[in-house]
């Protein structure tokens, strides 16, 4: 036999009732075998809950961290891509003339081309619109 200490404890009827059921269902020889089986599952639990108590606000400050860290990256990328882009929409409007009707046109034309493309708007096609290469009929810009 194992190195174990006897312990009395005092059960309800119905306690005693429900253990007896389910002992087979967890091949246990004996009522001592399942009410050390029943400590141990029932430890473990607690000792989760301490350690949820613990991980829970480490792991959401790490996670705050992480996001953080990902929110600078993506402001600072978008402030270079919206020099670039001030710069090239200054270079243009500085050597092409266009006319508020025109601008407008253009506008809704830009607006609509990323909305149908997510945003997947390439140099290549743009240059190709200009150029009047021909592409759909829906893509083409008015002006």
């Amino acid at each position: 036999m194992e190195n174990k200490k006897g312990s009395t404890y005092w059960l309800r009827p119905e306690t005693i009732a429900k253990m007896d059921r389910l002992m087979a269902s967890d091949n246990c020889q004996s009522r001592s075998e399942f009410v050390e089986k029943s400590v141990e599952f029932y430890t473990g639990y607690l000792d989760c809950l301490d350690a949820s108590n613990y991980l829970g606000p480490v792991l959401s400050a790490t996670i705050k961290g992480i996001l953080e860290n990902n929110n600078n990256r993506l402001r600072s990328l978008l402030f270079k891509w919206a020099v670039e882009l001030n710069m090239a929409c200054h270079t243009i409007a500085a050597h092409y003339g266009v006319r508020d009707v025109d601008r407008k046109a253009l506008r809704d034309f830009a607006e609509d081309e990323v909305r149908k493309t997510c945003g997947q708007v390439s140099f290549d096609h743009a240059l190709d619109v200009q150029r009047r290469i021909p592409v759909k009929d829906d893509q083409k810009w008015p002006g």
